[in-house]
């Protein structure tokens, strides 16, 4: 029902939630407000723990005796009585709504409000048993940490939670038997092959949401059919015996023109989630986007950054995405601990600063809508946005830059020629040119099609500012593409979660290894043995009429 947040480890801090929570609105105290959140304002749930499945370890937790009241005791032995499933069942309402996780009973009625994926799914499984959603998402701790104890109301019966936890190990050992069963990573041989390689070891629910799309899903196919579109004219008879694919992103030394975009959820099909990546990062060179939203604490990721510093010798390339919240007060608190923790560059997401509609994941955790009567002439003020800011606007450059100092920062989620001549007017150092993986707004064009359009309006932009695309990109030829219309790198986002999901640390490692290979060999095929030789005119692509 809400965000996952993984499988236990001991890495997992307390800090990840206190963060979380610090970045909601005004409204109940903080201590009520679960860390229960989502990246990007999407939840994974369904309605009844049945159909759920997820490769979860929970530790047991110390029973907690409730009174007649169904309230916290001073005698943490054994309950003392339980509440009925018909009792939970009668608070199923917004201003009365109660949920069933491990057998207690707690009380979400102040916090469904505050829920960066909006009330809807909280409120669709109230007065029911969640054990299963919850645990696919969160890791041991979470409530306990987290909600207070007047939000704990009782215990219900054991035998009748047994079927939660009887689904939950059976599941457990389908994911154990299909990592088993996973061939050799080396055997993997192009990125897209990660993709099925994950889907064996992942729930229904979890791979549904690294798949899906918004809406009808056509920004997200766009994105690897724009690359369709073109092809390669290579220049031959040049010496190609000594290939250099080297180049910087975002300001730091990167081994490939890639580059891991921030993605959130990577508990989803991992144990060690972000970790992988950064791992992965570390040791073959390129730079690790790290998400404001990643299913691993902030300070987690930055203590796994230091340990691979020392490892390889030197820092790795990382930097942080931001999104804008709320609350400025505690989104800079954040932003410093990432520039503190030696984030790179600022990487300022603009194109979801509202909810988006996955509708397919929607359909499957069973999300209803409004059938009220109504008729709505005046302003519509109140969104699902989860904790970003429907507000942010250009102005809120002039903050960021205060709150990065001399952390260079770049647009993620441009589109439109215009918004990159504006950020280049407020200082912003480059733009990443993106339609979040087509998980926003169906319909918007895909960041190498908006390379193409910029290309062909105002080619010079490309030198004035540093352009990158995100989304879609499958091979090295794709990459080599987009560099030969003036991007000075890609960033690749889902490849690597499947890839992580699949063969954790491995996985990424295997995927850069792959990308490598392919950019290598297309270069020498090219003529060019370094990149700044890549020309316009040696890619040419179908010339469609949009007007």
């Amino acid at each position: 029902m809400f965000k996952r947040l993984g499988v236990h480890t001991s890495r997992v801090s307390r800090s990840f939630f206190t963060r979380h929570l610090s970045t909601y609105p005004a409204g109940p105290s903080r201590s009520t407000h679960i860390g229960w959140t989502v990246a990007g304002g999407v939840i994974l749930a369904i309605a009844s723990y049945e159909t759920i499945r997820s490769p979860v370890s929970l530790e047991e937790e110390s029973p907690v005796t409730v009174s007649k009241k169904h309230g916290h005791t001073a005698d943490p032995t054994a309950p003392t009585e339980y509440i009925t499933l018909k009792e939970v069942a009668k608070h199923n309402l917004s201003q009365d709504a109660w949920v069933i996780i491990n057998g207690k009973v707690y009380d979400v009625t102040n916090f469904h409000q505050y829920h960066p994926g909006g009330a809807a799914v909280i409120l669709s499984n109230a007065g029911s048993d969640v054990s299963s959603l919850f645990n696919s998402l969160h890791p041991p701790g979470t409530i306990e940490n987290n909600l207070s104890e007047e939000s704990f109301k009782g215990w219900v019966d054991p035998e009748i939670t047994a079927k939660a936890v009887a689904a939950q190990d059976a599941e457990k050992a389908r994911v154990a038997a299909a990592r088993g069963a996973l061939p050799p990573v080396e055997t993997i041989l192009g990125i897209e092959e990660f993709e099925e390689a994950a889907d064996s070891v992942m729930s229904r629910q979890a791979s549904a949401y690294y798949h899906t799309g918004a809406l009808d899903g056509i920004s997200h196919a766009g994105n690897k059919d724009a690359f369709r579109k073109c092809r390669i004219v290579p220049r031959v008879m040049r010496d190609v015996s000594r290939v250099e694919p080297q180049t910087t992103i975002f300001g730091i030394p990167s081994a490939l023109p890639i580059y891991i975009s921030p993605s959130s959820n990577a508990l989803l099909g991992h144990p060690d989630g972000e970790l992988n990546m950064t791992r992965g990062a570390a040791k073959t060179g390129i730079v690790q986007g790290v998400s404001y939203v990643a299913s691993y604490p902030l300070k987690d990721i930055l203590a796994e950054k230091e340990v691979m510093d020392e490892l390889i010798g030197e820092k790795m390339g990382m930097v942080f995405q931001v999104y804008v919240r709320e609350d400025r007060e505690k989104n800079a608190e954040v932003i410093r601990e990432a520039i503190e923790g030696g984030c790179q560059a600022l990487l300022l997401t603009v194109d979801s600063n509202v909810g988006d509609h996955r509708q397919s994941v929607e359909k499957m955790k069973g999300t209803t809508g409004s059938a009220e009567e109504g008729r709505k002439f005046g302003p519509f003020t109140k969104f699902t946005h989860g904790p970003h800011d429907p507000r942010l606007n250009w102005k809120d450059l002039d903050w960021l830059k205060a709150v990065a100092g001399d952390v260079p920062i770049y647009l993620k989620g441009v589109s439109h020629i215009e918004d990159i001549k504006i950020a280049k007017e407020h200082g912003v150092k480059g733009c990443i040119l993106s339609n979040h993986g087509g998980r926003q707004l169906d319909r918007a064009r895909s960041g190498f099609d908006s390379l193409r359009r910029i290309h062909d309006q105002e080619p010079s932009i490309t030198k004035e500012m540093e352009i990158y695309v995100d989304g879609g990109v499958r091979r090295g030829t794709d990459v080599l593409m987009a560099l030969a219309l003036g991007a000075r790198g890609v960033g690749l986002g889902r490849p690597f979660l499947f890839a992580q999901a699949a063969y954790g640390e491995k996985g990424t490692i295997r995927a850069v290894r792959i990308l490598e290979n392919e950019i290598v060999t297309a270069m020498q095929l090219m003529g060019i043995s370094k990149l700044d030789q890549l020309r316009p005119e040696m890619i040419e692509c179908l010339q469609e009429v949009w007007k």
